[in-house]
């Protein structure tokens, strides 16, 4: 019965509709009919039903997305999961999966056109689970990975494509994405959008949009304070996080500490809520825009909504107000979609009055439409967006403070115009880069072998073939790898560690290896590795690892002596440097293998851990379990004295121990 029901859908596809039609067309109507009804019979239901909703993840640059065949963005359900909306710069989740520079909390599509004199219309985002009444998929999202450019003939180094169906306008929708690890190419993604009219008869004024509903960003969590400006010599609208405000009288939130005084909470300071904060970084620096590569000789319509009137329930102007699919006419997504927003930022429209820079802009919605387009049957047209991405350097978000803060409105949206005309350029020279990298020496997070020991530690990838050959050049001008290192977080920001060329690399049995001995015990790092030509060009940094790695100090021989716990006293903040490290507490001078113990003053046991892998040294907990300072019961330590307690479980050393107190100040 299934297969029935997908058969008659089927016979409406192709085109057995009920208009007015010839005797000619009609005996070749049913002539189709009865082929479609044998096919149904013969192909098993399995077959027929393959295809289903899915998805596929961008990583390869510094913008991430999870994309979907209907053309959502990261979850159709919830913007914090383990899956990515616009991630910039992107990195995999960890246990706190509100953890993520996601700049957006909804993005999708919409359309209309008029078939036979009759409107259709559609539209989704992230925020809903595709409904079978309005759309099936027919291509499943699948992705090609094509890692430096390895196949010449493949436009990107990862490359996501799938397809849906579309009811009433009756049309295919065709996704292919591209990304790119070239650190000139790695801050954008390109999509072609392909549509295709499936039916026999013509679709006329038809319209497509991609919409986004931002949200700066999903790690601060903070709403409703973006803000747009508007730049003429590229014709576009651009994104970025300003001040917070009081809803009712649009009066700004006021904030006393860090930045907060004189810039609010602009880019989302992490010093603003606390006095005396060791913490500084800019939570929402980025830029963002997109931008239409190729209309196909259709307008380019821009209009910013509110995110709010999504639901109906809103007293914005009637230009802010974006459609509702089921709710709204037609119609009224074609004056949506074909509506141009004024040309001048929210601060320029604020100050003239009119349309535009209103507190319901303050949660945008940006719908970027193109049209009208008439489509003859199975006509098909091809649409290119590009999705773009920029910030100040990372060094200067990490820092924080005023004059970085200043800086940041200009630097940020510098990095995010050059980025545009980057893409722009990549799309004229036919998604082909104009020089090539070395090849990445591993490829994805992780992908480097670093080993902790005793004092150093130890950076392995294997060494670029021989036999490595330029695309262009044809030669292998391959001269050298560079090791960069951050001891804030898997993003950066990165030093230069080391330069190594081909000629003094330590290889053995085709791995590289590096030693890094200007380490800390107290301190994690982070590694990436990239290669670099004879011209100076730098392959992608794709190879970072996730959660820092710590060198181990040796096991103690001497133990129970030199048996120390940092920081003691605990005092609100660890006073390590990297993110995500506030409550790190270690124990060192431990032997080899023990049992660590902590107690309330009363006696109570609060936590028990097991040091086993050799070293003199253990944290309470890791960045990559999110388990600071927890006890046993999983809850967070309170404030007091504390003793602890180290058994040696050394054979030979059985029962030997060491007690010592450490104070935890909140």
């Amino acid at each position: 019965m299934r297969n029935f029901s997908w058969g008659i859908r089927s016979l409406q596809l192709i085109g057995f509709e009920s208009t007015k039609q010839s005797e000619a067309n009609k005996v070749a109507n049913i002539f189709r009919y009865w082929i479609i009804v044998l096919l149904i019979l013969i192909i098993p239901s399995s077959q027929v039903l393959a295809q289903g909703w899915s998805k596929q993840t961008m990583n390869r640059g510094k913008l991430w997305a999870t994309l979907h065949n209907s053309l959502q963005y990261g979850d159709p359900t919830e913007i914090v999961n383990v899956y990515h909306g616009l991630d910039y710069p992107g990195y995999s989740k960890g246990p706190d999966i509100q953890d993520a520079l996601n700049y957006i909390g909804a993005g999708g599509y919409a359309l209309y056109g008029v078939r036979n004199s009759v409107e259709h219309a559609y539209s989704l985002d992230t925020r809903y689970f595709p409904s079978g009444v309005d759309v099936f998929p027919v291509e499943e999202m699948l992705m090609t990975t094509n890692y430096n450019l390895a196949d010449s003939t493949l436009k990107g180094e990862q490359i996501a494509a799938g397809s849906h169906y579309v009811y009433g306008a009756e049309v295919e929708i065709r996704r292919t994405s591209r990304v790119w690890s070239y650190p000139k190419y790695d801050d954008f993604i390109i999509h072609e959008v392909e549509i295709t009219n499936k039916k026999f008869s013509t679709l006329t004024d038809f319209y497509f949009g991609m919409r986004y509903s931002l949200l700066f960003t999903v790690r601060s969590m903070s709403q409703k304070d973006e803000k747009y400006g508007w730049d003429e010599d590229h014709n576009l609208f651009y994104f970025y996080d300003d001040w917070s405000f009081n809803w009712e009288n649009e009066s700004p939130v006021q904030f006393n500490f860090g930045v907060g005084p004189e810039m609010g909470d602009i880019a989302d300071s992490r010093d603003i809520e606390e006095l005396n904060s060791k913490e500084h970084e800019f939570d929402a620096p980025g830029y963002l825009t997109v931008v239409v590569l190729d209309s196909a000789g259709g307008n380019v319509y821009q209009n910013i909504l509110e995110y709010g009137s999504k639901s109906g329930e809103t007293n914005a102007p009637v230009e802010d107000r974006i459609f509702i699919h089921t709710v709204d006419e037609p119609a009224r997504f074609k004056q949506v979609m074909t509506h141009q927003q004024p040309r001048m930022s929210w601060d320029e429209a604020n100050e003239a009055g009119g349309e535009g820079g209103t507190k319901f802009e303050r949660s945008p919605i940006y719908l970027l439409s193109v049209g009208p387009f008439t489509l003859t049957p199975f006509q098909k047209i091809k649409l290119v967006y590009a999705e773009v991405m920029g910030e100040i350097d990372r060094a200067k978000i990490v820092a924080g403070g005023l004059d970085n803060l200043i800086d940041l409105q200009t630097e940020s949206l510098d990095s995010l115009l050059k980025n545009v005309e980057s893409a722009q350029q990549l799309y004229a020279q036919d998604l082909q880069p104009e020089t090539h990298p070395p090849p990445t020496p591993t490829n994805g997070e992780n992908s480097l072998t670093i080993t902790s020991q005793p004092g150093n530690l130890m950076i392995e990838w294997p060494e670029i073939p021989t036999d490595y050959t330029d695309p262009i050049l044809g030669a292998n001008d391959f001269e050298g790898y560079r090791i960069y290192r951050s001891t804030y977080f898997t993003i950066g920001p990165w030093d230069l560690l080391v330069d190594i060329p081909k000629t003094a690399a330590s290889v053995s049995d085709g791995i590289v290896k590096y030693v890094d001995e200007d380490v800390s015990a107290s301190i994690g790092y982070y590694y990436t590795v990239t290669s670099y030509d004879s011209d100076g060009n730098e392959s992608g940094a794709v190879n970072n690892n996730r959660f820092p790695e710590y060198p181990t100090l040796p096991k103690n021989e001497d133990f129970p002596k030199d048996v120390y716990v940092v920081p003691n006293p605990f005092r609100q903040h660890s006073g390590l440097y990297g993110s995500g490290e506030r409550y790190r507490i270690q124990f060192l001078g431990l032997p080899g293998q023990a049992k660590i113990k902590i107690f309330t003053v009363s006696g109570e046991l609060v936590q028990e851990m097991e040091h086993d892998d050799g070293t003199g040294s253990a944290a309470w907990g890791s960045i990559a379990n999110m388990d600071y300072q927890l006890t046993k019961w999983a809850l967070g330590i309170a404030p007091g004295f504390y003793i602890y307690s180290i058994e040696s479980m050394v054979s030979g050393h059985e029962g030997e121990s060491f007690i010592g107190k450490m104070a935890i100040i909140k």
